[in-house]
């Protein structure tokens, strides 16, 4: 319990800046108040193509996302109907549904929207308990490379992040001595069953002159060489054929402890990429099988490719 108490705390300090956003996400946890429910908060989601979008708050255990719409939503047309176009394409694109609290109400008003969100949580709570589907939330999975190894399947929306290479390695039954090089850590190694295919843990932070910049919204990684030489090279080495990646992204998460999260699968962007930028991959998968190897997306499977 310690875990989720420092996650839900830190969520809400996240929002405390944002006074309506923060009351009303705290109204709905705590009317909740059910401990197996994850809620996680600035989700990002497929719209068209390869546009994303955040949410302010997700359920990933039902596919509802919360946006909690302050009066500035709807200051103008062109606002509102941003909004609405935004919200036709995640549901569209990811079969999910998108629960908007509209806070030009008063207390009450925004009250009733909210006991009326928290009564489909708790709807689909007991239907997927009755169809013995429901899955409590538990952390020590979310972190734990044998439990996806055994499930078979990871995906984006699982909120995948393990504590170390090591952990990526057991994942994908790879060796970890083959990442290192001296007393240097590799930025990732080939698969040991899909030869076409690369496991990538990229930093926000520089390392070894090495930069990336991952975009969560178009969901493209910049990678980069403070040594321009480097930069160049490598972007030349990877200009011709078609480079694949299963990327965990190395970052700070909601407690402020490092993690590698799952960030999908992404392939060398030739458009993109060029000697100044350096080489930009773009992602092509959000779920993948790791016994098969098949790459595809969140509901829509646009992309069938079996690695190897």
């Amino acid at each position: 319990m310690g875990y989720k108490l420092d996650y839900i705390s830190r969520l809400f300090q996240r929002t405390s800046k944002k006074r309506i956003e923060h009351y009303v996400i705290s109204r709905i946890w705590h009317l909740l108040n059910d401990y197996d429910v994850k809620m996680t908060p600035q989700q990002y989601v497929s719209r068209e193509q390869l546009k994303y979008a955040l949410t302010d708050v997700y359920f990933p255990q039902f596919g509802f996302h919360v946006e909690v719409n302050e009066p500035a939503h709807y200051h103008s047309e062109e606002n509102i109907n941003r909004d609405l176009l935004r919200q036709s394409q995640i549901e569209t694109n990811t079969g999910h549904k998108i629960f908007v609290i509209d806070c030009r109400e008063n207390l009450e008003g925004i009250h009733k929207q909210i006991d009326s969100l928290v009564a489909e949580i708790n709807k689909k709570v007991r239907e997927q308990k009755e169809q013995g589907t429901f899955k409590p939330w538990r952390p020590e999975n979310e972190h734990n490379p044998n439990y996806w190894k055994q499930k078979g399947i990871i995906s984006i929306t699982d909120e995948i992040s393990f504590h170390t290479i090591e952990n990526i390695c057991l994942l994908f039954g790879a060796d970890p001595k083959k990442t290192k090089r001296g007393f240097l850590r590799k930025g990732g190694i080939g698969h040991p069953d899909f030869p076409d295919l690369l496991l990538w843990w990229p930093s926000e932070r520089p390392r070894s002159g090495w930069q990336n910049n991952f975009d969560e919204i178009n969901a493209t990684i910049t990678e980069t060489h403070s040594d321009s030489e480097k930069k160049v090279q490598h972007y030349r080495d990877h200009s011709n054929g078609k480079h694949t990646r299963v990327v965990f992204f190395h970052y700070k998460d909601i407690l402020g402890l490092t993690n590698y999260k799952f960030v999908g699968i992404f392939t060398n962007d030739k458009e993109k990429s060029n000697e100044n930028i350096g080489t930009v991959w773009t992602r092509i998968g959000e779920r993948m099988n790791l016994e098969t190897g098949q790459i595809s997306n969140e509901k829509k499977e646009k992309t069938n490719a079996n690695i190897g």
